[in-house]
């Protein structure tokens, strides 16, 4: 196998029809943390998302067998969490959510995939920032919570907590600076 296809999941589908164990890791390496942004936007439930996409990867090794009509890995995986999304809702009696304005005539499956793309891109931006950088950006800037807050939580006094969003904005505008759109969210913090 040559350096593309090791780095490129899709070629490790016929590995993993074959019961390849690392071929699925694979896969599971590559699609975890988009699948599960992808569910979360769906459920808005963390916990939810991570056993939507824990169980369709576990369905994906378990059909392994099966798979010989699929074509485009990404897709079906993307397919398979899209419907225990919605199915999870419906038993919640939930409604999905949907943004039309925000996309215009674009096919909805298409917004969901930008929308999950984007949230990959973030996440792989916040693994490079340091243990508590990242936790207090987390806490302050993604789920809103108080510095008072934080720095209780973590012990740490507030002006430790200002530093270190400041300081993890900084690192992230840095990482993200070929991608306008995290820029101007950055700026706006």
């Amino acid at each position: 196998m040559d350096n593309n296809e090791t780095n490129n999941p899709e070629s490790h589908l016929s590995l993993l029809k074959q019961g390849d164990k690392n071929a699925f890791k694979i896969i599971f390496d590559t699609y975890y943390k988009r699948l599960y942004a992808f569910s979360l936007h769906y459920v808005e439930d963390q916990y939810i998302a991570e056993e939507i996409v824990e169980d369709t990867l576990v369905k994906l090794w378990q059909k392994r067998n099966k798979l010989d009509k699929v074509e485009n890995l990404k897709s079906y995986l993307y397919g398979m969490v899209r419907n225990a999304s919605i199915d999870h809702l419906k038993k919640d009696k939930k409604f999905v959510r949907l943004d039309v304005k925000k996309h215009g005539a674009m096919p909805l499956k298409e917004q969901y995939i930008i929308e999950e793309e984007t949230h990959a891109i973030l996440f792989q931006a916040l693994e490079t920032l340091p243990k508590k950088c990242k936790k207090v950006f987390e806490l302050s800037c993604l789920d809103g919570v108080k510095y008072k807050d934080i720095a209780e939580d973590l012990q740490i006094s507030i002006n430790t907590v200002k530093s270190q969003r400041a300081r993890a904005i900084e690192l992230l505008k840095s990482y993200l600076k070929d991608y306008p759109f995290y820029l101007i969210f950055l700026a706006s913090l």
